[in-house]
């Protein structure tokens, strides 16, 4: 597929997806159908492991919503369709949150399975809907009690906050945050590093903690399972194993 919203660069195992609409990189129509292909693309790709989701230029990662884009809100995947997809995917996915993640963004943000966030005062992370009399409608509600806490999080969208990168790391909105300078090269050392792991293993991984968070402890102890004995059988299972028994690094291909 063709993309006009988003660039997406493929190297070393880590593929890039830069939200292209500067310079809120709000989302359309064509950001929901792009990145909805892009998460179904990357599930069967053989040169991802891992996905890097950041914005163009300096001053957001996502804004959220475009509301001049209002006409085709009920056209293609919506908002909660992309982010459960991202949520539910099979390769990592790490939001680098290079400015402004605010509402939908924010969403967004909190779908992936890991964030980092630079330290400047100028971008705040937050979901201000109830400001406008609405509420986050892409699964904001239920993620971020979920990676913050119920009150938190209540305390969080009933007042529209918004705070800054050092301000959610506290919180524990993202995992880590950086400099601007450097928050692509950390997040690309994160991901390299990750994407030198086992691929087979970080899927099932992946799978069995998004089935017990969503279904319970149950479902996702049979997600494992499942994933186990595919694991048995597995040619990474062999390399690992093999060199454990040899004293050195495992090259793991996925297979």
């Amino acid at each position: 597929m063709a993309y006009n919203n988003i660039t997406v660069e493929t190297k070393d195992f880590v593929t890039v997806v830069t939200l292209n609409r500067p310079p809120m990189n709000s989302v359309n129509l064509g950001i929901r159908e792009e990145l909805d292909q892009l998460v179904t693309e990357v599930q069967t790709s053989k040169d991802t492991r891992v996905v890097i989701l950041t914005g163009s230029g300096e001053r957001a990662f996502c804004a959220g919503m475009d509301v001049s884009d209002v006409a085709n809100i009920d056209k293609g995947p919506n908002g909660i369709d992309v982010c459960n997809k991202v949520e539910r995917s099979l390769k990592t996915f790490i939001a680098a949150i290079n400015g402004h993640a605010l509402g939908g963004g924010c969403e967004l943000a909190m779908a992936c399975h890991v964030r980092f966030m630079t330290d400047s005062p100028k971008a705040q992370i937050g979901c201000p809907e109830l400001n406008l009399g609405l509420t986050p409608g892409w699964g904001g509600i239920q993620r971020m009690p979920r990676i913050i806490g119920k009150s938190k999080a209540l305390d969080f969208i009933f007042f529209s906050k918004k705070v800054s990168g050092p301000e959610a790391l506290a919180l524990g909105l993202v995992d880590k945050v950086c400099p601007a300078a450097d928050l692509m090269k950390e997040a690309m050392d994160y991901a390299i590093a990750l994407s030198k792991r086992p691929p087979i293993a970080v899927s099932a991984v992946l799978a069995g903690m998004t089935v017990g968070l969503e279904k319970g402890i149950d479902a996702g102890l049979e997600t494992d399972k499942k994933w186990t004995e595919k694991l048995k059988t597995s040619k990474d299972t062999v390399e690992g194993m093999t060199a454990f028994f040899e004293k050195r690094e495992p090259k793991f291909t996925g297979e």
